[in-house]
């Protein structure tokens, strides 16, 4: 087991995502310092009232915007690796969890992969993107085809509970048909909210 500080959020954050992140209490600035000097994980879980989710998303900070005098920070991070939350306690006013990373799964069905593949081109096309289709087909597992697609959180649960590349391939190709069917119309060419 491996201990990690926690940075409990009203969101959930997949592998492979990248997240703009103010930090201004205390207790999150010496951490994210921390991160920065030492180029080390953190990880985010999801926190609604006083429940924390079992699971997690490890992070690494990729940007630093701005350092304020403060030692409040704008930086960018991104979503690295899964982990199960196996305990929680405090150190000070920061949650240290004791984790177990999840390895992910990338044994890619090649059905189900050029299935969401073609199904994630029809939305990129309903919504207007047309120019650099190969960087946005050059995809290689199931979270990177999510990246910049705002889901609910329910949803982002739902897929963090699937261990599966397999079973992940075929809840996004769902998620993508349902997009597709509805009646959401293209705002200045932004990737879609689902």
């Amino acid at each position: 087991m491996l201990k990690l500080p926690l940075f409990p959020l009203n969101l959930v954050l997949l592998p492979y995502e990248n997240l703009p992140l103010h930090i201004f209490e205390p207790r999150y600035k010496q951490m994210v310092k921390n991160a920065i000097e030492e180029d080390k994980p953190f990880g985010i879980i999801l926190k609604q009232g006083k429940e924390v989710f079992y699971k997690g998303c490890g992070v690494k900070v990729t940007k630093v915007f701005k350092e304020y005098q403060n030692g409040e920070y704008d930086i960018l991070v991104k979503g690295t690796e899964l982990f199960d939350v196996v305990s929680t306690k405090m150190d000070g006013d920061t949650m240290i969890g004791e984790v177990k990373y999840i390895e992910i799964d990338n044994d890619i069905d090649k059905i189900h992969f050029q299935e969401l593949q073609d199904t994630y081109l029809k939305v990129l096309l309903r919504f207007g993107v047309n120019t650099d289709l190969e960087v946005h087909m050059s995809k290689k597992i199931s979270y990177e085809f999510l990246e910049g697609i705002q889901l609910p959180i329910t949803v982002k649960k739902d897929i963090l509970e699937i261990n599966k590349e397999s079973e992940r391939l075929l809840f996004i190709n769902k998620i993508f048909q349902n997009i597709l069917k509805s009646d959401i119309q293209s705002d200045n060419n932004q990737k879609p909210e689902a």
